[in-house]
């Protein structure tokens, strides 16, 4: 005999799949498209998402994140807590939607030098991305 407890654990459940699936198909979309030479900029999806289809606040929310760009951008590299920088950009790239920044903040250790000049190109092209939303 089935409870209610044991119904709204059964939902719960099947909404975590849900997300893990939705999770791993987005996954395997980028995937693919970095496979085919595409790099994703700005996922629209995940703004909208995050921000509960709200196109004003999703504005809001993607100013907040240009600042954040632009106080990087202006900084002196050499003087940056690299550890603590990335891991908060990588965690606002993820909540707006920025996947090449994303990306590129996860992946920071490996890229040497070459991580200042590659998240610069990828601010401009989220910018440019995130112009016509």
């Amino acid at each position: 005999m089935f409870t209610n407890l044991d119904y709204d654990c059964g939902l719960f459940w099947a909404q975590i799949q849900t997300v893990e699936n939705r999770k791993r198909n987005k996954a395997m979309e980028n995937l693919e498209q970095m496979k085919k030479g595409a790099v994703l900029v700005f996922d629209r999806q995940v703004l909208m998402h995050q921000t509960s289809e709200d196109q004003a606040l999703a504005q809001e929310v993607l100013g907040l994140f240009f600042k954040h760009l632009n106080r990087l951008e202006s900084s002196d590299w050499q003087e940056l807590q690299l550890p603590f920088e990335m891991h908060t950009l990588r965690g606002a790239a993820a909540s707006v939607g920025a996947v090449q920044i994303e990306d590129l903040s996860g992946h920071w250790r490996t890229l040497g030098e070459r991580l200042e000049t590659q998240l610069r190109q990828a601010a401009k092209a989220f910018r440019a991305a995130a112009e016509t939303f």
